[in-house]
């Protein structure tokens, strides 16, 4: 009767393959996007419609106003987003289109509604014409005025408004994309429903 025969062990060299290959595969996600960074790669296309701000822009602290001329300090718009037209010049009928266009993308985020804030910044806006009817068509839209001299400037680098166009202001403050004049307000409306459900800011 044979003796019954014992599995020899495994050798000590595929033992050590296999912590290899382990150690591999955990540190690949880190190699990857050190790699990505480095070399400062961007997809070619993302699910955005806007063009994104990089990096995002921060607001100034200070400086604009309300049409009445109060103060609006930036804090006072931060913990939603907002949805800014922003531009120099009287409020043209672009600007009355887009001002009606962006409460209907509001309007649009049915129960997130409340997530998101509307703002009309225009450095005539207290001067408009248009205000008073405005106010009455929107009572809940926020009109600031920046502020006149060196001090634009510095609204002028978070906020191009050279021509009125779109941005959306994240609830920390930052200028975080921007749309061209005469966006399709379908997606803008999209940008913002994406944003709303991923965010747990705001």
């Amino acid at each position: 009767m044979n003796a019954p025969t014992t599995a020899s062990p495994p050798p000590r060299a595929s033992g050590r393959r296999a912590v290899l290959l382990a150690s591999l595969l955990l540190a690949m996600p880190f190699v990857v996007a050190f790699a990505l960074y480095r070399f400062e790669w961007r997809p070619a296309h993302t699910g955005n419609h806007g063009e994104l701000i990089q990096p995002p822009r921060p607001l100034p602290e200070n400086g604009l106003h309300e049409a009445d001329g109060r103060p609006l300090p930036t804090a006072e718009l931060r913990g939603r987003w907002l949805l800014v037209l922003a531009g120099d010049g009287p409020c043209d009928a672009d600007c009355l289109r887009q001002l009606h266009l962006m409460r209907q993308i509001q309007v649009a985020q049915n129960k997130e509604m409340g997530r998101l804030r509307r703002v009309w910044l225009g450095a005539g806006a207290a001067r408009d014409p248009a205000l008073p009817e405005l106010r009455r068509q929107y009572p809940d839209l926020v009109v600031a005025v920046p502020p006149e001299g060196a001090a634009a400037n510095d609204w002028r680098a978070a906020l191009d408004g050279s021509h009125y166009r779109l941005y959306l202001v994240d609830p920390l403050g930052n200028a975080m994309m921007r749309y061209a004049p005469g966006v399709d307000p379908t997606h803008v409306r999209k940008d913002l429903e994406r944003l709303l459900k991923y965010s747990w800011v705001g």
